[in-house]
């Protein structure tokens, strides 16, 4: 049996409160992710028992006013593939897989944590990240938000892919800025989705509390729901010292 004493659970997740439309009409006002995605919901009662539910995104309509009308896999702490999500650009390999398509042991493993404090508003290269090793889910995270974050630039994450051949890509928000040139002409737009989901790496983000992790190596697990066709899917983010 896997024993957990003397380990520390860290939860990585963000933090969502939904928005929720009452059965009365009333709104309970939620919270929002780094990016503005938040979490509308309505309630309603279940015919067959009469229990009270809540419908996630939009029923009669109601919540089409914030910031859509209805729910996607990309809310809050989530994992995206290729699939589905970016298989319509030009110029990316064959033989992309959905998150549906991979081992579920692609979403936990030995994970380094690269704290980047010290690059206030730099290029995250990859003599900043000598402690990635071979196979390695990637934890990236710095104090920093805004123009003031480190970004991970095109050839950086090129090299996680495809030399360090990485498990998966892990990130802080805010704290990195890591979707560059995503409104670029292809096939030089979003060159960091294009490095991982071209090579079966899955991304998952935004993250919270990598702040709270002592260690620089860490257990890490953010499984997706076991959902085919969706491009991506919440999670439950953890890492365990």
């Amino acid at each position: 049996m896997i024993d957990l004493n003397g380990k520390k659970i860290v939860d990585l997740t963000v933090e969502l409160i939904a928005r929720v439309t009452r059965l009365d009409g009333t709104i309970e006002e939620g919270t929002t992710d780094h990016y503005g995605h938040g979490w509308p919901s309505e309630e309603t009662i279940n015919e067959q028992d009469g229990t009270m539910e809540q419908l996630v995104g939009a029923n009669q309509g109601t919540v089409s006013d914030w910031p859509i009308g209805a729910i996607s896999g990309h809310m809050g702490s989530h994992i995206q593939l290729g699939v589905r999500h970016n298989d319509n650009w030009t110029c990316l390999p064959e033989g992309m897989k959905g998150i549906w398509d991979v081992p579920l042991n692609t979403y936990y493993g030995e994970a380094c944590v690269c704290v980047l404090d010290h690059l206030k508003g730099g290029d995250i290269l990859p003599e900043h990240l000598d402690n990635v090793r071979n196979g390695d889910i990637v934890i990236l995270h710095s104090c920093w938000s805004g123009d003031d974050q480190p970004t991970l630039v095109g050839e950086t994450a090129r090299w996680l892919a495809e030399d360090k051949k990485i498990k998966m890509l892990a990130v802080g928000g805010p704290g990195i800025s890591w979707e560059t040139n995503w409104d670029g002409p292809e096939p030089d737009n979003s060159p960091t989705h294009r490095a991982m989901t071209g090579n079966n790496i899955p991304i998952v983000y935004p993250l919270a509390n990598i702040e709270n992790l002592k260690n620089d190596r860490v257990f890490f697990m953010s499984l997706p729901l076991h959902v085919e066709r969706m491009e991506g899917t919440w999670v439950r983010a953890i890492a365990i010292e």
